[in-house]
């Protein structure tokens, strides 16, 4: 699928909901990534970042449906992930610490598949601590403990 038409099935779905924004697209080998900037950038992002998340899926679900293959759809409304993105960094560089000079394992609760992701992807080189996730569904926990 080309960047023209993931970007009128967003732009679509995004008019649905009454949202006026400009859209980019990139494309990967694994995702589409899309930039939005909107007046509604605080809509489009939800609380906690839940609305982007539905909207991130139900995105994926419709361009699989005219592709015939799932990939994965990133957006990236007003910096709202790149600020998420680093609080989380900063996170567990704090709870690593924490972790190395204790000896006791943290975890962290509430977060998002792509957030837990990044926090292993983050600390999967470190050579004190190492990262798994645990749990099923919204009780899902990611956990830092040292190797």
């Amino acid at each position: 699928m080309d960047e023209k038409s993931v970007k009128q099935t967003a732009e679509k779905l995004l008019s649905q909901l009454d949202i006026k924004s400009d859209v980019k697209v990139e494309i990967t080998e694994d995702s589409y990534n899309l930039f939005l900037e909107s007046e509604d950038n605080a809509l489009i992002i939800g609380k906690h970042g839940n609305t982007l998340s539905s909207f991130e899926l139900i995105l994926a679900l419709m361009l699989a449906k005219k592709q015939g293959e799932y990939k994965r759809v990133i957006i990236e409304v007003g910096g709202y992930r790149k600020e998420r993105e680093e609080y989380l960094k900063q996170l567990a560089e704090r709870l690593k610490e924490s972790v190395v000079a204790t000896g006791y394992e943290k975890t962290i609760r509430g977060l998002k598949p792509w957030e837990r992701r990044l926090v292993h992807i983050f600390l999967k080189d470190d050579s004190d601590v190492a990262t798994e996730s645990t749990g099923e569904g919204n009780d899902r926990v990611l956990v830092i403990k040292k190797k």
